[in-house]
């Protein structure tokens, strides 16, 4: 369901928001592709990974996703970036998982099923869990082959422990986020 024309929209998507430690990582690996890459650097604190896009709807709905997220309740998980890409479609270079762990299908498909149950369109494309670093990368093999799994290091891993809905504002110099809900996972080992 679309937004209709004349009313007040915003542009949403539930994500995973890492760790400031993590989120620190993630910038000092895209600080060092920018110099194969070029581009522009995602700042540190929008970095993300999208669990469903939904895009432009009437604010007006936004308690009906505030509602469903609430009734989530699925473990925590560890998260663990390990592949290096550039994609040259859309010239991003992110970081991605090459095992991606059971829980986080779990949520995703979960949160998905739930907003396609309450009239929301998402998009249509199977989930791939990555972090966006640069935008606007310069993809082609000669430059790719210092970041991706050729040249393989660390990977960046974080404790997933929730789950949010952001807002956000395009903008001529880049997108503004604002986290407007933030739902907790279950521990992964919790204790009798």
């Amino acid at each position: 369901m679309r937004p209709a024309a004349g009313g007040e929209t915003a542009r949403v998507f539930f994500a995973l928001w890492p760790d400031a430690a993590a989120a620190a990582h993630m910038h000092a690996i895209a600080e060092q592709w920018h110099d194969s890459l070029g581009g522009r650097v995602t700042r540190e604190d929008t970095l993300h990974a999208t669990l469903v896009f939904i895009g432009e709807i009437e604010t007006a709905r936004l308690p009906v996703l505030l509602a469903l997220a609430s009734g989530i309740e699925l473990p925590g998980f560890e998260l663990a970036l390990d592949r290096r890409d550039c994609w040259r479609h859309n010239r991003i270079a992110h970081l991605g998982a090459s095992r991606m762990p059971e829980a986080l299908s779990n949520l995703q498909s979960e949160l998905a099923a739930r907003v396609r149950a309450a009239g929301f369109e998402i998009e249509k494309r199977p989930f791939s869990p990555h972090i966006t670093l640069i935008r606007k990368a310069d993809c082609k093999n000669s430059a790719t082959e210092s970041v991706t799994n050729k040249n393989p290091a660390q990977p960046v891993a974080w404790t997933v422990r929730d789950f949010v809905l952001v807002k956000s504002s395009l903008s001529a110099n880049a997108s503004r986020y604002e986290q407007i809900g933030r739902w907790p996972l279950l521990e992964e080992n919790p204790t009798s």
